[in-house]
């Protein structure tokens, strides 16, 4: 008997969101890349997607690209009701943490695309938002700080991305590769948590984490090494329901013959499946090398350490990027990616 065709990560998400379909909003939706992934997802059954901006900047944009527009949301978060809606609302926000701001910054921050989307997402009108095909980074992040609640017991917003071999069949997380630039124990362990909790929604076994390091195990005495072996620490200490180890060479956390030499005795035996790197460049550097060299899919980055579903794109992203970010983002969010 012929066994059935083994669906890979993205295959498996898009059977989800056909038999439920999500709600995601673009801000940066006057973009043609957009506008094909949002017309995808809807054409596929995946999502209803709701685009912010004015509906006549949008219906041209449309008509540029060939897309007929009628079914589509559009939100016109200029709009003078839901403006006075988000100003009030963020106004209150922002008095319930103790900041307060003027009506006059309010109604300038509300102002924007990025904020209304992220306010929708707050509010539960949409699942997810998506963008930064046209927004920077740190806009995106900001939109995020200013609008979001964080996760609860996490006070760092990072990354992760899920990275596929060519074959399908060995799958990672790799974080932060994108969002903080030198994390300290406390943020390594953020970091690690957080990871460890999307590991659960991707990967179909239990997360087995490692915190990386030139050295391994105290081989280096060298404060760098010192702050990832004090960040395992943490981990243990705050969610002591986690697979974690370090600090561990890439070799000793993931080849088991090396680790049962480097790290005799280590909790996860050279199969780690989350690698946490111990600052941005790093991280950045090893994705990119995994990616151009062994061929692996990187899927995202995508945020972590909202309480909602807040996903950042790269400016240089493709239409099937902005689909892929879409339809995980969804999954993510649900907590049954690989269910």
């Amino acid at each position: 008997m012929t066994e059935p065709k083994r669906l890979d990560a993205l295959e498996q998400c898009m059977d989800t969101c056909r038999r439920q379909p999500g709600t995601l909003v673009f801000p940066d939706c006057l973009d043609s890349r957009v506008l094909e992934a949002a017309s995808q997802l809807k054409k596929q059954g995946l999502a209803e997607p709701v685009l912010v901006a004015s509906p006549f900047a949008v219906r041209d944009k449309m008509r540029q690209n060939g897309i007929n527009a009628a079914g589509f949301t559009v939100v016109d978060h200029t709009s003078p009701t839901l403006l006075e809606k988000n100003v009030e609302t963020y106004i209150d926000l922002r008095r319930k943490k103790d900041k307060p701001v003027s009506e006059k910054e309010a109604r300038e921050l509300m102002g924007s695309s990025l904020a209304a989307s992220a306010m929708m997402v707050r509010r539960g009108d949409v699942e997810i938002g998506v963008a930064g095909n046209l927004s920077s980074t740190g806009e995106v992040i900001r939109a995020g700080l200013n609008i979001l609640p964080k996760k609860a017991g996490i006070t760092t917003v990072s990354s992760f991305l899920f990275m596929l071999s060519p074959d399908g069949e060995r799958k990672y997380i790799f974080a932060d590769c994108a969002v903080v630039p030198e994390p300290s124990p406390d943020t390594l362990a953020d970091i690690a948590i957080v990871s460890a909790e999307k590991a659960r929604n991707l990967l179909r076994e239990e997360p087995r984490v490692a915190l990386l390091s030139f050295s391994t195990k105290g081989s280096s005495n060298h404060p760098r090494a010192h702050l990832v072996s004090e960040a395992v620490e943490k981990i243990r200490k705050r969610a002591p329901d986690i697979m974690v180890d370090g600090e561990l060479q890439f070799d000793a956390a993931s080849v088991p013959d090396l680790a049962a030499l480097k790290s005799p005795g280590s909790i996860i035996e050279g199969k780690a499946n989350v690698f946490i790197f111990p600052s941005l460049e790093a991280g950045n550097i090893a994705y990119k090398m995994v990616q151009r060299l062994a061929g692996y899919t990187a899927m995202g980055p995508f945020l972590q350490g909202f309480d909602r579903g807040w996903h950042d794109l790269s400016r240089g992203c493709t239409a099937r990027d902005i689909f892929k970010v879409a339809v995980i983002g969804l999954c993510l969010e649900r907590g049954n990616l690989l269910n």
